[in-house]
């Protein structure tokens, strides 16, 4: 599937979901700071987030900031996982269509390149920066599991959310 159907497909299932609450469902996984959660290639933990002005020379624009995520990933398949940085979207607010935002692009040593192979059995960590609204502090980072099937769009598999407060 293509990023932006990818998106678009997310942004849907989050707002028919209400984004807010998540009813515990197959399908959806939820977990908070530093709680690992096993998606089908890998084991993914949101070490840690917080919110800053500005990062290693870059500034939010007026009226935004940053929200910088530490994430731990761990290979659990027998074959190297190939990612984008872009596999992981966050969310705030009601998760409207303005309500989300990419990483930015990778500029300094400590955040995740925009793509790299997560070879088997291995762990790697980095950071995600994103820019959103001064005033947003609840936040989901998403991740939706695309499993290959000979289609262009691949098949849904499970959706992880992890949920995290910054100020």
């Amino acid at each position: 599937m293509g990023k932006r159907g990818w998106v678009l497909g997310l942004a849907a299932l989050m707002l028919l979901s209400g984004c807010g609450t998540f009813p515990e469902e197959d399908g959806m996984i939820e977990a908070t700071l530093e709680e690992t959660v096993s998606t089908r290639w890998f084991d993914c933990t949101v070490e840690k987030a917080e919110s800053r002005t500005s990062y290693e020379g870059y500034a939010a624009a007026s009226g935004n900031k940053l929200v910088i995520v530490e994430l731990k990933l761990k290979n659990t398949f027998h074959e190297p996982v190939f990612m984008y940085d872009t596999d992981f979207q966050l969310y705030w607010g009601d998760c409207g269509p303005d309500e989300w935002a990419m990483p930015l692009e990778p500029y300094s040593a400590d955040q995740l390149p925009q793509e790299y192979d997560l070879e088997g059995g291995k762990s790697l960590e980095g950071l995600l920066l994103y820019e959103v609204p001064q005033e947003e502090t609840e936040f989901t980072l998403a991740f939706l599991e695309l499993i290959e099937n000979g289609t262009e769009e691949g098949e849904e598999g499970d959706l992880f959310l992890t949920r995290f407060t910054v100020e």
